[in-house]
């Protein structure tokens, strides 16, 4: 009898290592799937950046790739979540319309102990997405930010457009009304040379000229025949110039220059700074705090007053920076931890609608997601508004994800509605 026993505890083991494995392998596939799909959707909108930079701006197409890895986390923190909830929904609904639920509840599995393996994978990348948001993400928007401010002072290539307002050139705002791009020709020219701070700048005009590059390739040449220089002097004279040829160098920066920049805003901020940062916040609010309440207790007069109106100015100003902190924080938390929320989520939708396929489940799991972030975003600007410390009310969107997977999952698994067991348990 101990034998027999011993050996359907052996193949209840085995069948529970098979189960587990085939969850994992079900799940992990459309994760990756789903994750580089969004991934490409969301990178999309930089794309089209980076050709302009590339093309306009002559930036290294090493510079380009670059930005573009920089640009990647920040896709990530959000592509990750949606993918989570679109492979839980897809593979949980493949389970149900296969009906290996009910083949699971057939052996006495609980069906329950499916989300054993699925659910510690997801916990540990919940936890991980906690270190990304807080570490890798900042530091990778402000590197972007700061190479994005270089390749903004990087001139661009020489490639002059039609009327437009060119202000590419140190000093100088320049207007062709006409370009011939293959010899360089232009005409109808309009130069603004600006003379410095309060000064009316001196306009250059020709109806012709040539534009070129020197031989050493420092400067763009503007070779103009046949114009006016106009230009306003200090004691309110005016002077005008007529000429046969004038000749304009301007300096051609090629090189990108990169630097380094000191400030960082609370998204480029590390996990560790922030909080430090909100904590100096806290620290000098509260003494800020202190100090109006003293002060309150003088003698009432204009001097007082003024006093406390500008203790009240400071402490509305370090409310709302303890608030940028604070909420970033728990941002960075919230959008870490959903990726657990939505897989349970997505799971019970998959099995309550037992349908699978990689279509409906981007769809529906776009859909559900829009919803997440519209709140998401929502309970950002309540939380600016209320002003409540800690700010809580950034997971409100999470909170509901909370009991809307436990009631979808009760209908699920147990085929009855958790909020009718809950009013018949309550009512007794």
């Amino acid at each position: 009898m101990e034998l027999f026993l011993s050996k359907i505890s052996l193949i209840k083991f085995n069948s529970m290592k098979i189960l587990y494995r085939e969850t994992i392998k079900e799940f992990v596939l459309p994760l990756i799937w789903a994750n580089l799909i969004m991934t490409g959707i969301l990178l999309l909108d930089r794309i089209f950046l980076l050709i302009d930079l590339l093309i306009k701006k002559g930036v290294s197409f090493r510079i380009v790739c670059e930005l573009m890895l920089y640009s990647l986390p920040f896709v990530l923190s959000f592509s990750t979540p949606i993918g989570v909830l679109i492979a839980s929904i897809i593979s949980f609904g493949r389970i149900s319309q296969d009906n290996e639920l009910v083949a699971i509840r057939s052996l006495g599995i609980n069906p329950l102990k499916l989300f054993m393996p699925v659910g510690i994978f997801v916990l540990t990348l919940s936890l991980f997405m906690i270190f990304f948001n807080g570490y890798i993400l900042p530091e990778s928007m402000y590197r972007a930010r700061n190479l994005l401010a270089d390749i903004s002072q990087k001139k661009p290539t020489l490639r002059i457009y039609e009327k437009v307002f060119i202000e590419d050139f140190s000093g100088y705002v320049l207007y062709f009304g006409n370009v011939d791009e293959k010899t360089g020709n232009v005409k109808e020219v309009s130069i603004w040379q600006k003379q410095g701070f309060g000064l009316k700048p001196t306009l250059i005009q020709a109806q012709e000229g040539k534009i070129f590059i020197s031989p050493d390739e420092k400067y763009l040449i503007v070779r103009l025949k046949n114009g006016t220089i106009s230009e306003l002097l200090p004691d309110n004279k005016y002077r005008h110039i007529n000429f046969t040829d004038h000749e304009i160098n301007l300096e051609v920066n090629w090189e990108l220059i990169r630097r380094e920049r000191k400030y960082r805003s609370p998204r480029e901020l590390l996990h560790k700074d922030l909080y430090k940062r909100m904590l100096q916040s806290q620290k000098e609010l509260k003494n800020l705090k202190n100090s109006y309440k003293a002060l309150e207790k003088k003698q009432n007069n204009d001097v007082t007053n003024y006093y406390l109106s500008e203790i009240l100015a400071k402490m509305n100003s370090k409310t709302q920076e303890y608030l940028r902190y604070s909420i970033e924080i728990e941002k960075r938390h919230a959008l870490a931890i959903s990726c657990l929320l939505l897989l349970f989520l997505g799971s019970g939708l998959g099995m309550l609608l037992r349908r699978s396929g990689l279509g409906f489940g981007f769809v529906l799991g776009l859909l559900v997601y829009a919803g997440y972030y519209i709140i998401f975003l929502a309970s950002e600007e309540f939380s600016y508004l209320i002003k409540i410390s800690p700010p809580v009310l950034i997971w409100l969107a999470n909170f509901i994800l909370i009991p809307s997977a436990i009631e979808i999952l009760s209908i699920t698994i147990t085929e009855e509605s958790f909020l009718k067991r809950l009013k018949r348990h309550f009512v007794r």
